[in-house]
């Protein structure tokens, strides 16, 4: 009994965390230092054109996340190298969401801009790519604010390419 209490305890602490205002740090020889039980899957991000804003989904302690990030160059190390900090200035928490999965940033608006969020997402197969059959909701990043805003599902296009996220995925375990 006190085990299970203390599970659910542990359990209700990790989703209390949150890491806005946290920073995060990328370094060239050890890549991203993330916070501790926190994962980011390169296919998890997506850089907002022509701004210094970006979306990753995270998973810390096993609980889905949406992070709004400010990126920032702290040092230029060399032609293609820069150390970077990146702000956390908006957050979602999806508890019954998967990461990469129902939780995904395969999503560009209207005119193909990015900066779409799309959350308890069901797929459909169409060649090899896969295609929104329906979500829940959907987040836009407001540029204005620096926040996430919900919005109707509408216009937007999503769109996952498996093998990719497979070969990215493979590629990072491969440099850890």
């Amino acid at each position: 009994m006190i085990g299970i209490s203390l599970l659910a305890a542990t359990a209700l602490a990790a989703s209390s965390v949150s890491y806005v205002g946290r920073p995060i740090y990328s370094e060239p020889a050890s890549g991203l230092q993330l916070p501790p039980s926190c994962e980011v899957d390169p296919s998890w991000r997506s850089t907002i054109t022509g701004t210094d804003l970006e979306i990753w989904i995270s998973l810390c302690a096993g609980e889905p996340r949406v992070w709004l990030l400010k990126r920032q160059v702290v040092e230029v190390v060399n032609a293609r190298q820069y150390r970077l900090r990146f702000q956390v200035l908006d957050e979602r928490v999806y508890p019954e969401d998967t990461a990469g999965e129902t939780l995904s940033v395969a999503c560009t608006g209207p005119r193909d801009e990015p900066g779409y969020v799309v959350h308890g997402a069901r797929w459909r197969v169409d060649g090899k790519e896969l295609r929104l059959k329906g979500a829940q909701g959907l987040l836009r990043v407001d540029q204005r604010t620096q926040k996430f805003a919900d919005m109707e599902l509408g216009t937007v296009d999503c769109a996952r390419f498996p093998e990719r996220e497979a070969m990215m995925k493979n590629l990072q375990r491969a440099h850890n």
